[in-house]
This record gives C-alpha cells, structure tokens and sequence, in this order.
C-alpha cells in the first residue's frame, strides 16, 4: 500500500496547483470536441489537454460489470489506484474509486459531473479533492464511454503551535 502521498507527488500536493483547473479545463475541450453531439473517445484523443493526461481516465461503460473497465488511465492518476481511505465502513475504497464514483451521475445527467470534497487518508491526513466525470458517445448520441479527471492536494496542517495559541485567546 502508497500510504504516503507525499513521498508519490511531491511534499505539498497530489497535483501541481497549476493543476487546481483540471476539471475545467477537460469539460472545455469536451465541449469543443461534441460540437452538438456527445464527443467520441476518439474525438477527445486529439484534445490538446499537455500534462492534464497524466490526470485523466476513459471507461469503456459495455465492459463494466462491477467495476470500471479502464482504456486509459494517466500515468499519475493510475499511481492513486493504492493510495487507500479511511472511514465511510470501506477500507478498500481508494482515490481513483472516488474519481469513478460519478461515472453513473455523469451518464443519467448526460453531462458532465463535477465533485469537489475533502477525503481522508488512512493515515489521517485530508486531501482536497476535485473530480469531473463527462459522456461520450462512438455514434455521437449512444452515450458508450466516459472520461473523467481528478486531482487534489494535500489539506494544510494546522501546527500544534498554532493550535496552542488559539486555544490561549479563547
């Protein structure tokens, strides 16, 4: 188990804060490429997204049963596959099922789904976190595959210092 975000990504985030924008910037370019139809995965393969890649996952929706069924998945975002949570009763739960949570949400709505929520780590520690989750169609209209996006950074800790002199001016 990666239990130390940290030592994956850097000492402060999972994502550069360059990186903050990522769910915009992916329904941006998914809404160049749908030009009035749900965009193709092939459509979005010819997205200028850069560095957002590494962030980013497609699930082919036919071939999920149980579970997502990735045709992509970033390079960064596939190292969060064992960065697990606590709480919630599911100790199996990771970062990258959070980001697939929404995939159904994404399909009913027939649109993009945008999550932001704090998740904690098994150790502890808060991870602010921010999802997207947007359709598309092979055909244009039979909606047969999702992308989505995800990244976040570790939440900043309050110093026990810190605390102390807060305590004091109560």
């Amino acid at each position: 188990m990666l239990s130390d975000i940290a030592e994956l990504f850097g000492d402060n985030a999972i994502a550069p804060p360059a990186d903050r924008r990522l769910a915009r910037r992916l329904v941006d370019q998914w809404a160049r490429a749908a030009r009035g139809h749900f965009p193709s995965w092939e459509a979005m393969q010819g997205a200028d997204l850069g560095a957002d890649w590494d962030w980013t996952f497609v699930v082919d929706l036919e071939n999920s049963v149980g579970f997502p069924y990735f045709i992509f998945i970033g390079d960064r975002l596939a190292r969060l596959s064992d960065v697990y949570l606590s709480g919630e009763g599911d100790w199996t739960l990771t970062v990258l099922d959070k980001a697939t949570a929404d995939i159904e949400a994404a399909v009913a709505g027939r649109a993009p789904h945008f999550r932001e929520d704090a998740l904690v780590l098994c150790d502890g520690r808060q991870i602010l976190f921010r999802s997207v989750t947007a359709p598309l169609a092979e055909n244009g209209a039979d909606i047969s595959h999702v992308i989505g996006a995800a990244n976040g950074r570790l939440a900043p800790e309050s110093s026990p210092r810190l605390r102390l002199v807060e305590e004091a001016n109560f």
